[in-house]
């Protein structure tokens, strides 16, 4: 049994949620699929028991480490950033985790799996974190714990689609890490003390009840994007090009598909992101919507870029040079991120992205490009901050606080079971992000 339940953990990973098939797990262990069906009836047994048992797995590692006896808080604390790390840099858990949570985005039993280990893994750095400063109150300590596992969160989505040569992704890890053991470090005065984060809150405080416009599914905000993609589609010099009476009723359409596709692949998930389902949702043959993309890699390369180009030309106006601090325009994105982040439908799409990006060469290019660009900008920044920085710490740099947004989405996890105080762990992330763009990440206080 044991080989059976490792067997379908592997093809969950290999294949995917879409993929996954107990035949493929019966041959890998060399068995008929009548002998698995002894052990696991269906297939969502079978899968249940796999996810179940890898995900206890892992919790009680971590847990095993965090409670060693005869060893301070701090080591212990220490040791097991370490392990998360190489798990991160030299496993296969990104690959479970970025399929785990695209699928729990539709199976009621996987969330619940999910759920409970999110929040047992916050608990444990909350722990902690409390033998660490015991002045410290629960709530406090989970504000902590929450960005904590944000920031290893976006730490391994950019571990696998950074793309960066070994010495820069040295430089990210060593900043990471260092980043780590500030949150850890810092004690509750300092940081209620800290002026980046006074302004910050203050400058919240003023703005409270504006109205946030969101990216995902606005037509204001998206419609630059795919008017390019229009005009690509009709071989045009976009700086010249006058559309006809024929060109914006194409313009229209692919504006209608691209969005019917956008939100058809964040609520059913890849696996029914086919050309037929977007044809039925937007109540034509697929044949008619063949004319405008004729296979479905042209479908997923457009819808997947014309969203990412929407994200890219917006932190892009907001942090190019202008009146504004370059200190503001940092927070602003930041805080414009954050809010993204917590959006749900943002959420299960990114999700859907970073598990599809193991299986779809089109869609890992595609990530790996946007986050290029968008890391770009954050390098942008932090060369304005710090010109003194050499290119590969302005580029650590703005990983490090890309990464730590990207793990937001990590929050809605065991959400319900821990509220993580979303204020505070807002408040602590700009603050972080403004510290890590001056490169105050290594301080006595830290160490």
């Amino acid at each position: 049994m044991t080989q059976i339940i490792l067997a379908a953990r592997q093809i969950f990973q290999e294949d995917g949620y879409a993929g996954f098939a107990t035949r493929r797990v019966a041959a890998r262990v060399g068995i008929t699929l009548g002998n698995l069906q002894y052990y696991f009836r269906t297939k969502e047994e079978l899968l249940r028991a796999a996810l179940q048992a890898h995900m206890h797995e892992i919790v009680s590692d971590y847990m095993a480490i965090a409670s060693q006896p005869g060893v301070n808080a701090a080591r212990r604390c220490s040791a097991l950033v370490e392990r998360i790390f190489h798990d991160i840099t030299a496993t296969d858990l990104p690959k479970f985790l970025f399929e785990i949570w695209a699928f729990s985005q539709h199976e009621p039993y996987a969330a619940a799996l999910v759920d409970d280990m999110y929040a047992t893994y916050r608990g444990i750095f909350a722990k902690l974190l409390s033998e660490i400063h015991p002045t410290l109150t629960g709530d406090e300590c989970q504000v902590r714990a929450s960005v904590l596992v944000a920031q290893t969160s976006g730490m391994m989505i950019f571990a696998s689609h950074g793309g960066d040569p070994e010495k820069d992704h040295a430089e990210f890890v060593r900043m990471t890490k260092r980043a780590v053991k500030m949150i850890v470090g810092l004690s509750a005065q300092t940081l209620e003390s800290d002026s980046p984060l006074h302004s910050s809150r203050n400058r919240r405080a003023g703005t409270k009840g504006s109205l946030h416009i969101g990216v995902f599914g606005s037509e204001e905000h998206l419609q630059h994007g795919r008017f390019e993609l229009s005009v690509r589609q009709t071989g045009q010099d976009l700086p010249y090009y006058r559309p006809t009476l024929q060109g914006r009723r194409r313009e229209v359409k692919i504006n209608e598909i691209v969005s019917t596709a956008a939100s058809l692949l964040a609520t059913e998930g890849y696996a029914n992101f086919t050309q037929a389902r977007v044809a039925r949702e937007l109540g034509i043959l697929p044949s008619a919507l063949q004319n405008y993309f004729p296979t479905h890699d042209d479908l997923l390369r457009s819808t997947i870029g014309a969203l990412g180009k929407a994200y890219l030309d917006r932190y892009a106006e907001m942090g190019k040079p202008s009146g504004k601090p370059t200190l503001e325009r940092l927070r602003e994105i930041v805080e414009d991120v954050f809010e993204e982040a917590c959006d749900p439908t943002v959420c299960r799409f990114s999700f859907e992205i970073f598990a599809l990006a193991q299986h779809s060469d089109i869609t890992r290019d595609l990530v790996r490009r946007m986050y290029s660009a968008y890391r770009a900008i954050y390098v942008d920044l932090v060369r304005e901050l710090d010109s003194s920085a050499t290119a590969r710490e302005c580029l650590a740099r703005a990983t490090l606080i890309a990464a730590q947004m990207e793990g937001i989405a990590s929050l809605m996890f065991g959400e319900q079971q821990q509220a993580p105080g979303i204020d505070r762990v807002r408040e602590l992330m700009r603050t972080m992000a403004i510290h890590i763009a001056h490169g105050k990440t290594a301080t006595r206080r830290a160490a």
